[in-house]
């Protein structure tokens, strides 16, 4: 989808990276913070880092509910926020995750892993 938006022609929409502690209940705060402001989250994906005592939250952010200096601002103002940066899409890869169950007989098996180990 190289120079296509998929959040729309007229998108105002920004993928945020904010590098987080490792620590229950941070997503929370941290969804928690953009309820109380009223800004609207458009994408959220959590993934824990190469370092254990860290996790990626990945934001994608409608910018019509409040400018993104502003939102980058009050992240920050959290505790457990190390980085925040924002995320080009003309230099993203992105990739969908889908759970199947497939009916296969023991002969099919093998050609249905073979299909899927190309994802």
């Amino acid at each position: 989808m190289s120079g296509s938006n998929p959040y729309g022609q007229d998108s105002q929409h920004h993928v945020l990276s904010v590098l987080v502690q490792n620590r229950p209940g941070v997503l929370a705060r941290v969804s928690a913070l953009f309820a109380r402001r009223g800004y609207n989250i458009f994408s959220l994906a959590v993934a824990p880092t190469e370092h254990p005592d860290y996790s990626r939250i990945t934001i994608v952010v409608d910018l019509e509910s409040a400018p993104l200096e502003q939102m980058t601002k009050q992240l920050f103002k959290l505790v457990d926020v190390v980085r925040i940066s924002e995320l080009d899409p003309r230099h993203s890869v992105e990739r969908e995750l889908v759970m199947a169950t497939v009916k296969a007989s023991p002969e099919q098996r093998g050609q249905v892993v073979e299909l899927t180990n190309i994802f």
